[in-house]
C-alpha cells in the first residue's frame, strides 16, 4: 500500500499496476461469439419452403375420440398429430389464468430448474423464484428458455393428467414394477433418487423469441403438447434413414449454429400451433421449436410397443453422438428388460419377477384363446432381444428384480415363435396387450409405499404451545379453489364407494388450494389478539377484512404470533415464498430446528459441482448396474444452514456455532483457519434505487438510455468502470453503426468490430485484407450495410464466400482492381460450401443499393448486374467512363428487374452516354431519381422532355439545365 510518504512517481506506478481496466476483453468469451446463430431465423420463420402445402402426409388433424387404442394397433404412432381442441383426448390441464407464478405456487419457489440461454444453447441453474421474476420483467438482457421441469409428485401434478391414450400405452404405467413407482418421493429428477423414468409431466414456459434447435427426444421417446398459453412453431422433420443419418453428422459436426438442420433435408414442415391446440410428436421425428410469444406449455414424454425399432434407432444415434447419460430417458435398458418379462407374463402367464406378492405389479391371468399381435410388437420384440444382446457386458443392465435374464430371453423367443404368424387385422382389437393395473386406493397406496426418510422430530418438551395449530382455510380464488371435483382420483373414488358416509371426505386432489390462508378467527399466542388487533370472535356476523393478516405461523413449530410481538422489524423478515403468513420464527432458527427441512437444498448444491456429478454417482460394476434404484443404496440426508440474517446478535453467534460443528461433523479433513481476513468492500452510504430497491447506477435500461447520446470515446471511458459498465457499453444497439475509415485494421479491431455486432460497417481507404474480412463476414450476421470504397480487390474479393451475410447495401465505389472480371466473381454463386447450403445462388443478391463510382467497368459489367441483382433499386455509375448506351440498355430493357425495381440512377461524369440513354430509361417506370451531370452528348432539352414525360416528378439533375435556369433568373432580376 502506498501512504502519503511514498514518492509522488512510485504511487503513480503503484495506482498504475493495481487498477482495474474493464475492458470489453471481459464481456464475452470466444465461445460465446463462436456460438451465435449465422442463419437468420426469421426467413426461416416466413420462406415459403417449409409451408405445409408443399408436404402432403407430413401430419394428420384429428378429433380426440378418432384416437384411440384401435387406431394405434391398426396404424401405429407414425406421424404427428395434431388438435384443435383437446375435447375427447382425455386430458386434464388448468385454465388459460394459470400464470408462471402458480407454477411457481405448486412446485416451489426453491426448486432448481434448469435454463437454457438460446443463443448459445446450453443449460445453467436457476431457482424457480428467479425464473419467474425474469419471465415476468418487460426487459430482458438475453433470451433464456425451460423445457425440462418435470413436476411429478408435486401440487402441479394434480391439476395436469396425460391424455388417455398415452396413460394406455406409457411403458411407465404398464409395464414397470408398481411398487417402485409408489416408493418415489422426491419431486426433482435426480438420477440417485429416482426409483422410475420419472419424464411423464413437463411444464415449458418460454418467452417470446425463444428457439430450440433441432434434436430427437432422448430414448426415441414419442411426445405429447398441449399449448396452455402463447403460440408455437415447430418445424418436423421425418425419421427416415437418410435423414437421421444426416442428422448424426449435423451433430458431430458442430455447426449446428452455422447450418439450419431444415435445409439439408428435402422434407421439413412448418406447422403453427396456438393456445388450446394439442400436437402428438412420435417416435424419431427430428423438429425445432420456435417461440413467438409468451407461451406456457405442459407435455410428456413416454416409450410404447408400437415404435419400438424407431425408439432402438434413436438410442444408437445417441450413444453414436455421445450424448452424456443426463440427457438421455433413465433406465432404458432396465426398462427393455422389463418390458420382456411383461409380455411372457401377460400372454404365456410365468413371471420373472424376485418381488414379494404383497408388492406384485398387477397378476394377469393368460389368455384362454390365442390373442394375436400387432406387427409393431411382434417386430418390437425381436428387435429389443437383439438390442440386448449387442451390448457388452457392462451395459445390459439387468435389473436385480431379473431372477433369471437366459431364461427370460428363452421365453421371450418362444413366444415370438408362436405368434410370427399372427393376424394384422384380428390384432386391432381396441383392447390392451399389456393392461394398466386399476387405481390403487389409499389402504393400498399406504400397504405398498416404503419408509420414508427418516426426519427428527422436535421434541414435544421443547414445543408448549398454548394455542392450538389453526387448520388453514381456501383462498377461493386460485385456481384449485374454483375448479371442480375431478371424479377420478383416490378420494373421488372413495367418496363413491362409500356413498358420503362412513368417513371423513378428503379434498379431491385437484381441488386441494394453492395458497391456504389463515382462518380469521386465528390469534397470537402471546397478545392473545387477532390478523388485524383485535379480539378474535366468530365469523358469523363479522365483516371479511380487506387488509391481510399481519400474523405469523411457524413451519416449524405452528406457532402463531405477531412479529412485532417477538421482536422482529417487519422490514427485515424473511417470509415464505409459497404459503402466505408464513416464516420460521426466530426462536426455530436459534435452536437449530429449521435445519432438518433444509435438507434437500445441500443435496441440489453438491451435484452443481460438475456436470459428470451424474455420471459419476452411477453404478460402475455390472452388480451395481443390474441393482433396481428401490435396491442402490441411498445417501443420507445432508444438514445444511439457512443462509440468512438473524434477528439478534445472539443468535448470529449460536448458528455461527452450530454451523462449524456441522462442518467438522461432516469431513475428516482438517480445517485451516485463513491467514488473510478478506472483507467486502463497503457500499456508499447513498445510492438512488428504483422501487424494487434495486440501484440505478446498474440498471440496465435507465444506463442504455444514457449511453445512447456519448461518442465512441466517451463510451470507451466509462467502459473502464465496471464490469458492468462495459458490458453495457458495447450493447449492440449503441453501435448499429461502426466508422473506421482511414484506420489501420489490427487484431484488436477486429475482435472489437464482432463483439458490437454492427447493422453498418464502413471500412472506407482501410488496409483491410481478404483474410480479415472473411473473418469478419462470417461473424457478423446482423451486418446489412457494409462500405469498402477505396479499399483494395485483394481483400475485397473476401467477399465472394457462402459465409457472406446478405448485405442489402454495398459500396464498392473507387476500389482498385476491381474491373469486368472481378464484378462477374463478386456476383457469381460462392465457390465453397458448407454443410446444409442448398441455395447456390449469389449471396449478393439481396442487394438493393450498389455503388461502384470511379470503377474501371464496361457494359459487360452492367450486364452481370441485370442478371444477379434482382432487388436493385439504387445504382451508382458515376465517373465510370467506359459506360455506353449499350450499357444502360442492358439495366433498362426486359427481363431485367431494374425494368420495375430501378428508383435511382447516377451516370454523372459518364461522358461517352447520347441522348439515346434516355429513350432507353423510358421503359424504367419506377425511376425517381437520374444524375446527369456533366454528360456532354445529351442536350438539356432532351432532359426536358424526358423529366416530362415521368409519372413521379422526375428530379434530373444537368449542369447546363441548371446553368440556363441560372441565366433566366439573372436576366429577368435585371
Amino acid at each position: 500500500m502506498a501512504d502519503d510518504t511514498t514518492p509522488l512517481p512510485r504511487r503513480r506506478q503503484l495506482r498504475e499496476r493495481t487498477r482495474k481496466l474493464y475492458t470489453d476483453d471481459f464481456t464475452y468469451g470466444d465461445e460465446e461469439i463462436e456460438g451465435k446463430r449465422t442463419f437468420q431465423l426469421d426467413e426461416k420463420i416466413e420462406c415459403e419452403r417449409y409451408d405445409l402445402k408443399h408436404f402432403a402426409g407430413l401430419f394428420r388433424e384429428m378429433t380426440g375420440p378418432e384416437l384411440n387404442l384401435a387406431y394405434l394397433q391398426k396404424y401405429g404412432l407414425s406421424i404427428p398429430l395434431l388438435f384443435r381442441d383437446c375435447a375427447g383426448l382425455g386430458i386434464r390441464v388448468p385454465s388459460s389464468n394459470f400464470s408462471v407464478n402458480d407454477v411457481r405456487t405448486c412446485v416451489g419457489s426453491k426448486r432448481v430448474l434448469e435454463v437454457m440461454d438460446v443463443d448459445t444453447q446450453k443449460n445453467e441453474e436457476m431457482t424457480m423464484k428467479d425464473w419467474q421474476k425474469y419471465y415476468e420483467e418487460p426487459e430482458k438482457e438475453r433470451l433464456l428458455n425451460v423445457i425440462s421441469l418435470e413436476f411429478s409428485h408435486t401440487k402441479l401434478e394434480n391439476y395436469v393428467q396425460s391424455p388417455t391414450i398415452v396413460r394406455q400405452i406409457d411403458w411407465v404405467d404398464t409395464v414397470w414394477p408398481r411398487h417402485l413407482i409408489e416408493a418415489q418421493t422426491e419431486s426433482t429428477n435426480i438420477l440417485g433418487d429416482m426409483m422410475y423414468p420419472k419424464v411423464k409431466l413437463y411444464c415449458l414456459m418460454s418467452v417470446k423469441g425463444c428457439y430450440t434447435d433441432y434434436h430427437v427426444d432422448f430414448g426415441g421417446t414419442s411426445v405429447w403438447y398441449h399449448i396452455l398459453r402463447g403460440r408455437k412453431i415447430f418445424w418436423l422433420i421425418p425419421p427416415t434413414e437418410k435423414n437421421l443419418a444426416a442428422y448424426q453428422e449435423w451433430v458431430l459436426s458442430g455447426k449446428q449454429s452455422d447450418v439450419f438442420f431444415g435445409d439439408m433435408v428435402d422434407r421439413c414442415g412448418r406447422i403453427c400451433l396456438n393456445a388450446g391446440m394439442t400436437l402428438f410428436i412420435p417416435t424419431g421425428w427430428i423438429h425445432a421449436v420456435y417461440t413467438p410469444d409468451d407461451s406456457l406449455v405442459f407435455g410428456g414424454n413416454f416409450l410404447h410397443s408400437f415404435g419400438i425399432e424407431k425408439q432402438l434407432k434413436v438410442a444408437q444415434v445417441e450413444e453414436h453422438t455421445k450424448v452424456p447419460q443426463k440427457f438421455r430417458y433413465p433406465f432404458f435398458t432396465e426398462m427393455l428388460w422389463y418390458v420382456l418379462e411383461r409380455y411372457v407374463h401377460v400372454l404365456l402367464g410365468r413371471s420373472h419377477l424376485d418381488i414379494a406378492e404383497n408388492q406384485r405389479q398387477h397378476i394377469v391371468t393368460p389368455p384362454q384363446t390365442h390373442q394375436h399381435l400387432t406387427p409393431f410388437e411382434l417386430h418390437g420384440l425381436k428387435s429389443i432381444v437383439m438390442y440386448l444382446h449387442s451390448l457388452p457386458s457392462t451395459k445390459k443392465n439387468v435389473p436385480e428384480l431379473i431372477r433369471d435374464p437366459v431364461a427370460l430371453i428363452h421365453d421371450v423367443r418362444g413366444l415370438v415363435e408362436q405368434h410370427r404368424h399372427d393376424n394384422p387385422d384380428a390384432a386391432v382389437t381396441g383392447r390392451p396387450i399389456l393392461p394398466a393395473p386399476p387405481p390403487l386406493t389409499i389402504a393400498e397406496r399406504e400397504r405398498l409405499r416404503l419408509p420414508k426418510k427418516y426426519y427428527p422430530k422436535i421434541p414435544k418438551s421443547e414445543v408448549k404451545s398454548s394455542v392450538p395449530r389453526r387448520r388453514r382455510t381456501r383462498c377461493k380464488r386460485c385456481e384449485a379453489c374454483t375448479r371442480q371435483d375431478c371424479g377420478e382420483c383416490v378420494y373421488c373414488q372413495d367418496m363413491v364407494k362409500f356413498g358420503g358416509s362412513g368417513r371423513a371426505k378428503q379434498t379431491c386432489m385437484t381441488r386441494q388450494c394453492l395458497r391456504p390462508m389463515l382462518p380469521v378467527t386465528a390469534a397470537c399466542k402471546i397478545c392473545q389478539l387477532d390478523g388485524w388487533g383485535q379480539q378474535p370472535a366468530p365469523l358469523m356476523g363479522k365483516p371479511i377484512p380487506g387488509t391481510p393478516s399481519n400474523l405469523m405461523e411457524c413451519s416449524i413449530c405452528y406457532d402463531i404470533v405477531h412479529p412485532e410481538c417477538v421482536g422482529v422489524d417487519v422490514q427485515k423478515m424473511v417470509v415464505s415464498d409459497d404459503v402466505p403468513n408464513s416464516w420460521e420464527c426466530p426462536g426455530c432458527l436459534q435452536s437449530g430446528r429449521n435445519v432438518d427441512h433444509r435438507s434437500r437444498q445441500a443435496k441440489t448444491r453438491t451435484r452443481k459441482v460438475s456436470v459428470s456429478s451424474a455420471a459419476s454417482s452411477a453404478p460402475t460394476t455390472d452388480s451395481e448396474r443390474a441393482m433396481t434404484p428401490s435396491k442402490r443404496p441411498r445417501p443420507e440426508p445432508a444438514e445444511t444452514w439457512n443462509d440468512r440474517e438473524p434477528a439478534e446478535g445472539d443468535q448470529r453467534t449460536a448458528l455461527r456455532s452450530q454451523l462449524a460443528a456441522q462442518l467438522t461433523g461432516s469431513t475428516n479433513k482438517s480445517l485451516k483457519r485463513p491467514h488473510v481476513v478478506v472483507r467486502p468492500v463497503q457500499l456508499p452510504l447513498i445510492q438512488r434505487t428504483d422501487n424494487n430497491g434495486q440501484s440505478l447506477a446498474y440498471d440496465r435500461t435507465v444506463l442504455l438510455s444514457v449511453f445512447k447520446y456519448l461518442n465512441p470515446k466517451d463510451l470507451a471511458s466509462v467502459a473502464v468502470v465496471c464490469r458492468t459498465w462495459a458490458r453495457y457499453s458495447i450493447d449492440p444497439s449503441l453501435w448499429r453503426r461502426m466508422d473506421l475509415t482511414r484506420a489501420h485494421l489490427a487484431a484488436s479491431h477486429l475482435t472489437g468490430i464482432v463483439r458490437r455486432q454492427p447493422e453498418n460497417l464502413c471500412l472506407d481507404w482501410t488496409n483491410v485484407t481478404k483474410r480479415q474480412l472473411a473473418w469478419l463476414l462470417c461473424r457478423l450476421s446482423q451486418l446489412r450495410y457494409l462500405s469498402l470504397q477505396g479499399c483494395a480487390w485483394a481483400g475485397v474479393c473476401a467477399l465472394r464466400t457462402c459465409t457472406c451475410p446478405p448485405l442489402i447495401k454495398l459500396d464498392l465505389s473507387y476500389v482498385s482492381g476491381l474491373n469486368d472480371s472481378s464484378l462477374r466473381e463478386l456476383l457469381s454463386p460462392p465457390t465453397d460450401s458448407r454443410p446444409g447450403l442448398i441455395d447456390k445462388t449469389s449471396r449478393l443478391k439481396h442487394l438493393k443499393h450498389l455503388l461502384l463510382a470511379g470503377c474501371d467497368i464496361t457494359d459487360v459489367a452492367l450486364r452481370y448486374i441485370a442478371q444477379h441483382l434482382p432487388y436493385l433499386e439504387n445504382l451508382d455509375l458515376s465517373s465510370c467512363g467506359r459506360i455506353t448506351d449499350a450499357g444502360v440498355a442492358q439495366i433498362a430493357t426486359p427481363p431485367a428487374m431494374a425494368v420495375t425495381n430501378l428508383v435511382s440512377l447516377n451516370l454523372s461524369e459518364c461522358r461517352l452516354l447520347t441522348e439515346n440513354t434516355l429513350d432507353h430509361l423510358t421503359s424504367c417506370k419506377a425511376l425517381k431519381r437520374l444524375d446527369l451531370r456533366h454528360t456532354t452528348q445529351v442536350s438539356t432539352q432532351s432532359v426536358i422532355k424526358f423529366a416530362a414525360r415521368s409519372i413521379h416528378n422526375l428530379h434530373v439533375t444537368d449542369v447546363k439545365l441548371v446553368e440556363e435556369k441560372k441565366t433566366k433568373g439573372q436576366g429577368k432580376s435585371t
